[in-house]
């Protein structure tokens, strides 16, 4: 008998809500059980998709304005190609889509009008919240399925991390065989002031990677660091060859070729996570796929400023556990070392107690 597809439902604006159903999706095909993956904004009238990419540089090149946007944020349901949501619906209907895995609040709307418009007795509906507190997207929407199941990740109400999603099915290395290096960056947007905080490290032992959304500028560039390239111009809702949603395509940077991009491979995993997963800490505002890198990986988690209150209680609630600090308070230790080794047990602590989520989703719905 075969298995059911499960529908894996992520969104924009950033990385964090993306990347995370992509590794969902891409851990059920995995293990057998087929999975599909559907990104809100790929339903978008052409001329919204269009403000996408802009609206990208422009929060980028100003924290401040993306904080404003965020204030001001509006149900972006009216953005939506009505034909295509109905193709959607008819895909759905024809398979006969019953799990669904939703990773962004700005679906709910879409699938109580499905749940409406089709005997819902038997769907299985699972709502994950990354963040740690509501984040835009969660804010707007009810779900009118009453045996939807609600998991929160990590729960800032609660004091609680309750799930870690094992990112590439591989323990995390030990801290004293890895890199003697830094991850920065500003989530996927490349938002706030990372690469200023980087240049702050030049004087200390640590090398380290820094993802850059744009051409470095020759006059700043940090001597310690390698320089990677997350392409403005890619957007989720891009296919690849397959037909499939995938990980962010990542360039390296070669400066001694005149900083030619080298593309890293992005097929089986994400290529940040693998530098990731070497390194020693992240220095990144405290987003919600950050979290999952940290936990995953048991890499410690140093903070820069959040975007918004979600990220707030995010950075709010790996302090509380020991698992991160604001690189302000690692500065008043000198850059220790030793402060992020004890990070790295308090990280394998509890990743050790949690339980990872797709295994957990797969046992209880038997599939």
């Amino acid at each position: 008998m075969s298995r059911p597809c499960v529908t894996v439902l992520n969104a924009g604006p950033g990385m964090g809500f993306y990347v995370p159903g992509v590794i969902m999706a891409r851990q059920l095909n995995e293990a057998g059980v087929p999975a599909k993956v559907h990104v809100f904004e790929s339903f978008y009238k052409r001329d919204k998709k269009n403000i996408i990419p802009r609206m990208k540089s422009k929060f980028h090149k100003s924290f401040s304005f993306a904080l404003m946007g965020q204030n001001i944020a509006s149900d972006p349901g009216g953005a939506l190609d009505e034909e295509l949501v109905a193709a959607l619906y008819k895909s759905w209907i024809q398979e006969k889509r019953q799990y669904f895995v939703v990773f962004s609040g700005f679906w709910i709307p879409v699938l109580n009008r499905f749940l409406e418009m089709t005997d819902s007795a038997y769907f299985r509906i699972d709502l994950c919240h990354l963040d740690a507190d509501y984040s835009v997207s969660w804010k707007m929407h009810d779900c009118r399925f009453p045996s939807a199941r609600t998991h929160w990740f990590h729960s800032w109400e609660n004091r609680k991390v309750n799930y870690h999603m094992d990112v590439d099915a591989s323990d995390p290395i030990p801290f004293h065989d890895r890199n003697n290096n830094l991850v920065i960056h500003g989530g996927g947007w490349g938002l706030g002031d990372f690469e200023a905080k980087g240049e702050e490290l030049i004087h200390t032992h640590f090398s380290m990677s820094v993802i850059v959304y744009e051409d470095p500028d020759s006059e700043k560039v940090n001597p310690k660091a390698d320089y990677y390239f997350l392409d403005p111009k890619w957007n989720i809702w891009e296919l690849n060859e397959n037909n499939e949603h995938t990980f962010p395509p990542l360039y390296y940077l070669n400066k001694a070729a005149n900083n030619q991009k080298e593309l890293l491979d992005n097929s089986h995993s994400s290529p940040l996570y693998k530098i990731v997963r070497n390194s020693k800490a992240i220095i990144s505002k405290p987003g919600a796929g950050t979290l999952i890198d940290s936990l995953s990986s048991a890499t410690p988690l140093i903070t820069l400023e959040p975007y918004g209150n979600s990220e707030n209680k995010n950075g709010m609630l790996w302090k509380a556990y020991g698992l991160g600090m604001s690189f302000e308070d690692w500065r008043e230790t000198n850059f220790s070392t030793a402060v992020l080794e004890q990070i790295h047990r308090n990280l394998l602590n509890i990743r050790s107690e949690t339980p990872n989520f797709i295994t957990s989703y797969i046992n209880h719905h038997g599939l």
